[in-house]
């Protein structure tokens, strides 16, 4: 479950360089604002890290931890409107995933409070910090649904499956 939370960080760090560019062909007024988005890319970078220096735990959190941040952070940078919130399910799947049984209240509290997040949010984050037109925030909404799906999926592939009893 580590080296697939490690692998979910590297992948979405290294996904945030190229972001930007699906923005500027998709929702080009929306560009510079995607910019901003790669300010997380050092914090998946650090999950990364720890996954490999053999901190489990740590980087399992820090995957979920670091997953809800991000996504907060280009809701408000984005709006409401880019349905960047979208991304919060890959981040109840990785709650939900990324512990042990001896560790389920961890994933449970963590599941419990990203959908009590998502609620909250939902229809109450405002207008992006900058104007985009109205095409290229249908675009965005498009892009950032669709990156979350293929997110989703990319977890549901590359996380463990308990083995069957004998």
């Amino acid at each position: 479950m580590t080296s697939a939370a490690g692998a979910t960080a590297l992948v979405l760090a290294l996904n945030k360089p190229v972001y930007p560019l699906y923005v500027w062909f998709l929702a080009e007024s929306a560009f510079h604002l995607s910019l901003l988005t790669a300010l997380t890319m050092p914090l998946y970078l650090a999950v990364w890290h720890l996954s490999r220096s053999g901190k489990g735990r740590a980087a399992r959190l820090g995957m979920v931890i670091v997953g809800i941040v991000d996504t907060l952070a280009i809701a408000l940078i984005l709006g409401g409107e880019s349905e960047t919130l979208a991304f919060l399910f890959a981040c109840l799947m990785l709650a939900g995933l990324s512990f042990y049984r001896s560790e389920v209240w961890l994933s449970r509290g963590l599941v419990a409070a990203i959908f009590v997040l998502f609620v909250a949010l939902e229809g109450r984050i405002g207008a992006p910090l900058m104007p985009v037109e109205e095409d290229d925030m249908r675009s965005l909404a498009f892009l950032n649904v669709t990156g979350a799906a293929a997110l989703a999926a990319f977890i549901m592939l590359r996380f463990p499956r308990a083995e069957r009893p004998d």
